[in-house]
């Protein structure tokens, strides 16, 4: 047996083997599409008519295939609602830490990130090869241990804290004023990951700095156009002289193809939407939604995302296979997504899904014995 066999098998034995599904249930609480616009009408729309007008793709990095009016649209659209000077975007939200981290920061700088932040974020962090230390999230002891020791050990280097927003797996809200507080405090550099606040909450639900009231103190905001704006890609929103830096140096946006034009006129019409008096009215539906679900579930998060702690991963799929009999589809999350021990259900709630839509969800979550 070879090394890629055994390791199937490990996989396997530890309940963690993938794939993927033949058939989802109908009713979906296992998608991002937090306000439900990935199928609105006018969003769709104005997918097809940049098809019409600039075809199905981007064609190149666009360094090289010039000037595509969606992509230049959007980044104005973007950095307005952030309250930033500029903005870029890039092919998707994975993409994007991978080339901000490491052409703001380089081996003679340290990194901070939360503990259980997203791979994505780890990922653009290594790529540096900047120092990396962990911090427990919301822990301001732990963040300032870290940070006195990194200034400490290089009084002159860079220091970029990196946190989530809104955490993509235990859903809960960061403590944004004490992150700002502590990064002023020893002339750290933050990046804030909004990828699954934007659109969610906020004035214009323009995410967790805005609705705090410290969009002025963000170094960095980082998100998606693939969640809330219903589209792919990512994008990322600062000062200009940033900007320019990523432009220049980040090889995600230098050598890969450019996201399609479609993509970026469907994010844009998306925001539209969430800008206006009908993206108010999703936001507060979505906030009952959230506040419904509380009430019927024991332990809730503040936010979209909520979850079911489970003893083992082999439990947990066995939870989610019983849900999708029952016309539900609630992700079965697995180490590696979360750490070891951590196996849960997690339910994505959105403002699409109906008052008995997210009752009969509670009520198979008690039937089946995860809730």
């Amino acid at each position: 047996m070879n090394a890629v066999e055994q390791a199937g098998r490990k996989r396997t034995l530890q309940g963690t083997q993938r794939t993927l599904p033949a058939a989802t249930a109908a009713l979906s609480f296992s998608d991002n599409d937090y306000l439900g616009l990935a199928r609105h009408t006018r969003v769709a729309q104005a997918a097809i008519q940049a098809i019409r007008e600039s075809g199905t793709g981007a064609r190149a990095a666009r360094h090289l295939a010039g000037p595509c009016p969606e992509h230049a649209e959007l980044e104005k659209a973007l950095a307005k609602w952030k309250g930033a000077e500029s903005a870029l975007v890039f092919s998707s939200g994975y993409q994007t830490p991978l080339g901000v981290i490491p052409s703001l920061v380089g081996s003679k700088d340290t990194v901070l990130l939360e503990r259980n932040a997203h791979a994505c974020l780890f990922d653009g962090a290594r790529l540096s090869g900047a120092r990396l230390r962990l911090f427990a999230r919301n822990d301001d002891e732990s963040l300032g241990e870290a940070l006195a020791i990194s200034k400490k050990l290089s009084p002159e280097a860079k220091i970029l804290v990196v946190a989530e927003s809104l955490h993509s797996m235990d859903g809960d809200f960061v403590d944004l004023k004490s992150l700002v507080n502590l990064k002023n405090r020893f002339g750290a550099w933050l990046l804030l990951d909004e990828a699954h606040a934007n659109g969610v909450i906020g004035p214009a639900g323009a995410g967790w700095a805005a609705e705090q009231g410290l969009v002025e103190s963000m170094d960095i905001q980082m998100g998606t156009l693939g969640k809330a704006l219903g589209s792919s890609g990512g994008f990322v929103a600062a000062r200009a002289a940033v900007i320019d830096c990523l432009l220049n140096e980040a090889r995600p946006f230098l050598f890969a193809t450019a996201p399609a034009p479609a993509a970026m006129a469907a994010a844009a019409q998306a925001l539209q939407i969430i800008r206006s008096g009908e993206g108010a009215k999703l936001i507060e539906k979505l906030q009952e939604n959230i506040r419904l679900f509380s009430c019927l579930h024991p332990n809730p998060s503040q936010g979209p995302i909520q979850f079911q702690r489970v003893s083992s991963n082999e439990q947990v799929v066995c939870f989610r296979d019983a849900l999708r009999l029952s016309g539900i589809e609630v992700a079965a999350i697995r180490p590696p997504t979360v750490p070891e021990g951590a196996a849960r259900l997690r339910i994505s709630l959105s403002a699409r899904h109906s008052e008995p839509e997210i009752r009969k969800l509670a009520e198979e979550l008690v039937r089946i014995g995860a809730g």
